[in-house]
């Protein structure tokens, strides 16, 4: 493979490991959801996802949809040059957005809270979670009306909300290896952090100048 073509799939591959813990994670839960008889359950943070086990595979799974659909978006050789492959891929993602979302925030809502829950993430949780279909929505709308530089703007916008969630799990993981074990005031910490991080990152990426328009500009 080239050095072109590396640089080419190094972003997606990148936004792909960013997402690896939270992915695990969750493949974890589904695990132990299948694997284990719920009366031999007695904590009641654990026994709360064996009420409603078709909400967090659904989250699961279009999370992990979403993330690899989305990651492909960023290649510029698979927008340019196969567009009808790059709509396929966005109808993919955008779906899986919707679902991923909605299914995070009905989980917040109908789910006893976490005996450690912050309400104020809680809110945060919700309010972000449906703000990820709206901004689909709005990529779509503006992709219908060919307004492209508008829809690259809020899809990587929804993306890089859910993909927050990757930012902050490597947080609370460095976190945690630093204070020698979980504090719930340092992960509450860490949440905001991963979310402010994934809303700057997303705004930098859509007003950043390409390197061939400050060259052009320079001279």
């Amino acid at each position: 493979m080239s050095n072109v073509s590396r640089r080419r799939w190094r972003v997606p591959a990148w936004l792909i490991f960013l997402g690896i813990l939270p992915i695990a994670a969750s493949l974890y839960r589904i695990a132990v959801l299948i694997g284990t008889d719920p009366a031999t359950v007695t904590n009641t943070d654990e026994l709360r996802f064996f009420a409603q086990p078709v909400s967090i595979a659904l989250h699961v799974i279009f999370a992990v949809a979403f993330l690899v659909l989305g990651a492909f978006q960023f290649v510029p050789h698979l927008r340019i040059g196969t567009p009808s492959l790059h709509r396929l891929i966005g109808y993919g993602a955008a779906v899986s957005g919707i679902i991923f979302a909605l299914s995070g925030v009905y989980m917040v809502v109908t789910y006893p809270p976490h005996s450690l829950a912050n309400p104020y993430i809680d809110i945060a949780r919700i309010i972000l979670g449906l703000a990820i279909p709206v901004m689909i929505a709005l990529g779509i709308i503006r992709a219908i009306r060919r307004e492209f530089p508008a829809h690259r703007a809020w899809m990587i916008r929804a993306y890089a909300l859910a993909a927050s969630s990757g930012a902050q799990s490597w947080l609370i993981a460095v976190a945690m290896l630093i204070n020698g074990g979980f504090d719930a005031t340092l992960a509450d910490t860490m949440m905001w952090l991963g979310w402010a991080i994934g809303i700057l990152a997303a705004e930098w990426v859509i007003h950043r100048q390409p390197r061939q328009h400050r060259a052009r500009s320079v001279s």
